[in-house]
C-alpha cells in the first residue's frame, strides 16, 4: 500500500514569547519566501490552479466552515492548512488532483479550514478579513483562496496582499477590515483542529454524511499527520464508489 511521508508545519507552543514568535516568524517567512521564489523562478510555474472552484457549488457549515462540491456527496475531505505553510504549498498538486477526480465529479466535497502555522498572526488576520470579504460578496473566499496561495508562493504575504485581492474582487476593503476585528471564524477553525487532534499543517480529516468528522483510516492505518498521498486518498474513496 502506498504510504505518505508526513510533512507538516507545526503549531507554535502556546507559551512561546510573543516577541520572539513575531521576530522568528518574520525571519522564517523571509527565508521561506526566498527559497520558494528561487524554486518558482527555476521551474517557471507553480502548482496553483486559480479559479478552479468558481463553477462548483459553494456552501458553509453551521459553524461557518467553507465547503465546495455536491451537497449530496457522501463524504467530505477536510484540509487544515495555512497559505504561507511551505508543506501546504507542496501538497497543492495532490489536492488539485483530488478536486479534479472526486469533487468536480460530485463524488466528494472539500472543506477548507484555516490553521495558522507558518503564517502566524498574518494568516489569522488574512483569514478573518477573507471571511468578511465573503460576507460582503459571495464567492470571494474561494476566488481569493487560489490567489493567496499563488501570492504566498511568490513571497507576497502581507496585509497589502489581501487588500489588493479585495480590490481585484470588487470588495470594499475598509468594510472587510472593520468587520474582521470581531470575526471569529479562524478561531473556530483552530478549535476544531484541537478537537480533531490536528497540530500542524497540512492535515487531512474526513466528514461522513451525518456530519461527524474524524481521522482518515485506510487498511487500519490512521493518517493523522501530514498530507496523505493521492493514492491513499483514492483508496479511501473506493468505499464510496
Amino acid at each position: 500500500m502506498e504510504k505518505s511521508i508526513p510533512r507538516q508545519t507545526k503549531l507554535a507552543p502556546p507559551n512561546q514569547n510573543r516577541n520572539r514568535m513575531i521576530i522568528g516568524g518574520v525571519i522564517g517567512l523571509a527565508v521561506i519566501a526566498a527559497i520558494i521564489f528561487i524554486v518558482i523562478s527555476l521551474n517557471g510555474t507553480n502548482n496553483v490552479a486559480v479559479g478552479q472552484y468558481t463553477d462548483l457549488p459553494q456552501s458553509r457549515l453551521p459553524d461557518g466552515g467553507f465547503v465546495v462540491g455536491n451537497v449530496d456527496a457522501p463524504v467530505t475531505i477536510i484540509e487544515f492548512a495555512d497559505y504561507a505553510c511551505p508543506h501546504c504549498q507542496e501538497y497543492l498538486p495532490t489536492m488539485n488532483q483530488f478536486m479534479d477526480t472526486y469533487v468536480k465529479t460530485g463524488k466528494a466535497k472539500f472543506e477548507y479550514r484555516i490553521l495558522p502555522t507558518a503564517g502566524g498572526e498574518m494568516t489569522q488576520f488574512i483569514g478573518n478579513v477573507l471571511v468578511c470579504m465573503e460576507q460582503q460578496k459571495a464567492g470571494s473566499f474561494w476566488k481569493a483562496h487560489d490567489i493567496l496561495y499563488q501570492d504566498a508562493m511568490a513571497g507576497n504575504y502581507t496585509s497589502d496582499t489581501i487588500r489588493g485581492i479585495a480590490s481585484d474582487l470588487g470588495v470594499n476593503y475598509a468594510d472587510a477590515l472593520n468587520c474582521s476585528k470581531d470575526q471569529k471564524q479562524v478561531a473556530t477553525d483552530m478549535a476544531l483542529a484541537d478537537q480533531l487532534n490536528v497540530h500542524g499543517t497540512p492535515a487531512i480529516r474526513v466528514r461522513d454524511a451525518s456530519g461527524k468528522a474524524g481521522s482518515l483510516v485506510v487498511d487500519g492505518q490512521s493518517y493523522d499527520s501530514g498530507g496523505p498521498s493521492y493514492g491513499v486518498l483514492s483508496q479511501y474513496m473506493a468505499q464510496y464508489q
